[in-house]
């Protein structure tokens, strides 16, 4: 939609009435849901055609450190691995419940456009679904209680992508605290306040993206002898929980919760609880991304991060603008900003706010396995008319 109705004309496009185009949002669901719904069936066809695994549904439920209730049958077991992910947090915010806000779930099962939609929380799921409506001709607000949208992110990438959702209509409030929700003639509406200034906000939706927490209520953890840190559940570097024969992966444990990294996880518990083999998690190069356009993706640390944990830092910036793959897309907003241990050139942290950082992260997240140097991009030829080129640039930049 958006390619087509502002951008097209440059790139020769002729015959198209912009103002005559409209959106199917209900189609665009029923694609959603097929491939996903492929991709689940194959998962599943999988485990059920593996004559060593026992594939049970329903309510599960420890009764002890051994022992777990799956609806009314009881299971005994030596070990067990939990893979419960994570839910939306409901933040203690009165009359929230009243107001019927969605979250991300029923967001991408909605079957027609809403007109407005309030969005509470500016992080990775605030910020993908705010761009993704305002383009689909929804009009957005966007609510963080943070100075920035983003705020684990580089500072200076975030303001960026702050001033691209402003330029595309999103209207995004940072240091706003919501302070009260409710429902009134069918809407739901919000009170904020930034400052000493209070206001209300009325909308048609209201997406609450504010946080997650571990899904493990009804799980009996305390009769399993599993505690929690704070909304997640403790373990150590080896994935195992505070009972000594049950492990847990992905975003149930908290910090980068994707699902690359719950895959990474994944192998790690099986070895250490089926083997016993003692393998340690190092989450050091996982890289992350948020799917706007142009796309957010780092990996590593941020450059204050870098100072704050006692390393003398150098800087490589370069911008996409400078580079003729990007302005043969007609993409030249944003840059790669490479952050490196000055003492032994060890590459500490990549950040990427342009056209297909997503898969250009993967570069960087390469050159830091093992605590590589800048040198392993520097020394690399890349081809030439390409995005890569970038990355090399900003790597150049920072020796």
């Amino acid at each position: 939609m958006h390619l087509v109705q502002r951008r097209a004309q440059q790139f020769g496009v002729r015959g198209i009435d912009p103002d005559a185009l409209s959106f199917d949002l209900a189609a665009a669901i029923q694609r959603k849901d097929a491939i996903v719904g492929g991709i689940i069936d194959g998962i599943y066809r999988n485990l059920k055609k593996n004559s060593g695994i026992t594939f049970l549904t329903g309510r599960a439920a420890f009764a002890s450190p051994q022992e777990i209730r799956v609806d009314e049958q009881l299971i005994v077991v030596d070990k067990t691995i939990l893979a419960v992910g994570a839910q939306v947090t409901q933040p203690q915010i009165p009359g929230l419940e009243e107001s019927g806000y969605i979250t991300n779930d029923e967001a991408l099962h909605l079957d027609r456009l809403p007109a407005s939609i309030i969005i509470i929380g500016a992080g990775y799921v605030g910020v993908e679904f705010a761009q993704m409506y305002a383009r689909f001709g929804t009009r957005v607000t966007l609510v963080g209680r943070a100075p920035r949208v983003m705020p684990g992110e580089e500072p200076e990438l975030s303001d960026l992508l702050v001033d691209i959702l402003r330029s595309e209509g999103v209207e995004v409030q940072t240091s706003t605290e919501v302070l009260t929700a409710g429902r009134k003639g069918g809407q739901p509406y919000v009170t904020t306040r930034k400052d000493a200034t209070e206001q209300r906000l009325e909308a048609e939706l209201l997406l609450l993206a504010a946080g997650r927490t571990a899904r493990t209520a009804g799980l009996g953890l305390d009769q399993a002898g599993v505690h929690m840190a704070g909304n997640f559940l403790q373990i150590d570097n080896q994935l195992r929980t505070t009972a000594p024969n049950i492990w847990s992966l992905g975003d149930a444990n908290g910090g980068a919760m994707f699902t690359h990294r719950a895959k990474f996880d994944g192998p790690i518990t099986a070895l250490n609880a089926v083997r016993g083999l003692e393998r340690t998690v190092d989450y050091r190069v996982v890289p992350r991304a948020a799917f706007t356009e142009p796309a957010l993706a780092s990996v590593g640390l941020t450059e204050q991060q870098a100072r704050d944990a006692g390393y003398d830092v150098k800087v490589g910036r370069e911008l996409f603008a400078g580079y003729g793959r990007a302005k043969a897309l007609a993409e030249t907003e944003g840059l790669v900003k490479l952050v490196v241990d000055a003492a032994t050139d060890e590459i500490l942290g990549g950040h990427i706010l342009g056209p297909h950082a997503d898969l250009l992260i993967h570069e960087v997240a390469v050159a830091m396995h093992d605590h590589g140097a800048i040198e392993r991009l520097t020394k690399t030829i890349h081809v030439h008319p390409t995005l890569s080129e970038v990355v090399k640039g900003a790597a150049k930049a920072a020796q």
